[in-house]
């Protein structure tokens, strides 16, 4: 059989979340995960569980930032499971800039239709202080680059995607450029964006499938997700 790999980060209580940036600390919740029967009380053992959309590991669609963009529900179980890519990144440093160059030195031959997963080594910080505000982003360039490779679903093990356009010029893109537009772009393709993954050390291979399993709920633009790679190779 393949060998298997679990690219999504548990979900428990305390973990990162969203409500850690700017404006958003009473939006987005925090992960509740509570017990509401017991074997020894009820004779059954079930949990309430509160999270967001946009809670652990998750797969997003474009209805995330685009009024008619589609929701998760309007997609087949076949668009959550495509063949992938792998660029493998040096770790990048807290904030640290992702750009076009260094893309283009460490890409494969990408397929059109194909999923595109990147390694920026930003999982190892899952859950540490400074995940979400601290996390690596990606260039105008870099993005734009994204773009022109056609991809249907991307993966990335950063928590934030876009890095704040104004003063950008070092991979030759226009400065300004309004935070949100390129991922917007991505979304208007009809693409999917799977974040942030982890356990991406244990990728030996450049090219496998990725399987994007969220939960299966009507018209939202996302939702929790198991994320799985599975190699080539049999073992």
């Amino acid at each position: 059989m393949s060998n298997i790999i679990d690219l999504s980060g548990m979900i428990d209580n305390n973990l990162w979340g969203y409500y850690s940036l700017p404006g958003l600390e009473t939006i987005v919740p925090r992960v509740k995960i509570e017990t509401i029967a017991t074997v020894k009380e009820q004779e059954f053992f079930a949990s309430r569980i509160e999270v967001a959309t946009i809670s652990g590991t998750y797969l997003e669609s474009g209805s995330h930032i685009l009024e008619d963009g589609k929701c998760l529900d309007d997609y087949s179980i076949t668009d959550f499971i495509k063949p992938v890519t792998i660029i493998r990144l040096q770790p990048r440093e807290p904030k640290a800039l992702v750009d076009r160059k260094m893309l283009v030195e460490k890409a494969p031959e990408i397929t059109p239709g194909d999923a595109l997963l990147i390694d920026t080594g930003w999982w190892r910080m899952w859950n540490k202080p400074g995940y979400v505000l601290d996390s690596p982003t990606f260039t105008s360039g870099a993005l734009e680059w994204i773009l022109e490779k056609k991809i249907s679903i991307l993966a990335v093990d950063v928590t934030c995607i876009e890095a704040a356009w104004i003063d950008e010029e070092e991979d030759g893109t226009e400065p300004g450029l309004e935070k949100g537009s390129l991922l917007g772009a991505l979304f208007k393709t009809g693409a999917l964006l799977a974040a942030p993954v982890v356990n991406l050390g244990d990728l030996k291979e450049d090219r496998g499938t990725l399987m994007c399993m969220p939960l299966k709920v009507k018209g939202t633009s996302g939702a929790p997700a198991r994320i799985i790679f599975m190699s080539e190779q049999e073992v």
